[in-house]
Formats: C-alpha cells, structure tokens, sequence
C-alpha cells in the first residue's frame, strides 16, 4: 500500500470523526447565538422626570400613579439598548441555519458511520477490527488502544497499518442497510 493509498483510507474512516467534531462546532455556535438572542436589551425608553418645585409640573404630578411617582422620584438610569444592531429576529434566523445545518450534518454522520462500520466488518481478523472500530468510530488514540487491547504502542502501531491494508473503501452505503 503506498503512502497516498494509506492517507486516503485513514481520511475515508476519519470522515465520522470528523463531522462529529463539526457537529460539535455548530452547537457550540448555536448556543452562542441562543445567548445573544437572550441578552438584547431593547431600544431604551426614556422617562421625562418632572420637578415638584415647577409651577408648570405640577398639574402633571397630581394626575400621576403610585408607579408614575416612584420612577419620577428615582435616580436617573443611562439604559444602553440595541439601536439599530442585531435584533431578536436576527438571532432567530441565525439560529435556525444553524439547526438546518446541524441536521444536514447528522444524516451525513449517520451515513459515513454505516460505510465505515461495514468496511471494519469486513476486516476478517477480529482483533484488527476491534483496534479499527476504536480508533475511527470511537475516536480513541493509539495509546489509548494500546492500553484497553492490553498491547504495547507499536504492536497496536504495526496492527493499525495492517488493519489499514486489509480496509476496503465502501463508496456508499444506503440508510435501508444501516
């Protein structure tokens, strides 16, 4: 097997590996958005305050609630609101491209996993199927191998390039079959 050959299977068997991680991305990113879509302050509103000194307020204070007087006699607050940036809707269509693509990625995890799952079975030596199915479907690393298969490194290193030579790539695997 040259090196090229080698290359383009362990690319092949890294695909659900490597949509897991993109996946993992687009959550990531969508909570990000979830976050800003919860933390946009409207645009402020702002109450005019009226003097209990003014002759001309006066009127305006006698017709004023309980609630009306509290805020009249409260502190002025600066309120910093979204004017005019991403709005809530925004961060709704941002947030809903995200779950489409999260989905599309799904269906094409659920289909590379079923290719690399019958390109593993078809491994006829059990043990170089086992050291495959932890590395490309589990994700586990070469040391990590070596210690659950109970091998030293380079037994499951030389295992591993076996296992890769004995790999046919399965072009496409239908969803029935899975």
């Amino acid at each position: 097997m040259t090196n090229q050959e080698r290359m383009a299977k362990v690319a092949w068997l890294s695909r659900y590996r490597t949509i897991e991680r993109q996946i993992k991305r687009l959550k990531e990113d969508k909570e990000h958005w979830q976050d800003k879509a919860t933390n946009i302050v409207p645009t402020p509103v702002h109450f005019k305050y009226y003097d209990h000194n003014k002759p001309a307020d006066q009127p305006t204070i006698a017709n004023m609630t309980i609630e009306d007087i509290r805020r009249n006699n409260m502190l002025p607050v600066v309120v910093h609101g979204s004017s005019g940036g991403l709005g809530i809707d925004d961060c709704i269509a941002e947030i809903s491209e995200i779950q489409c693509q999260i989905q599309e990625k799904i269906k094409n995890q659920i289909k590379a996993k079923c290719e690399i799952e019958k390109a593993i079975e078809d491994v006829p030596d059990e043990k170089l199927s086992l050291l495959l199915e932890y590395k490309y479907i589990d994700g586990l690393r070469l040391e990590e191998i070596a210690c659950e298969m109970k091998y030293a490194y380079r037994t499951v290193k030389r295992l591993h390039n076996k296992g890769l030579e004995l790999i046919n790539v399965v072009p496409q695997c239908p969803l029935e079959m899975c």
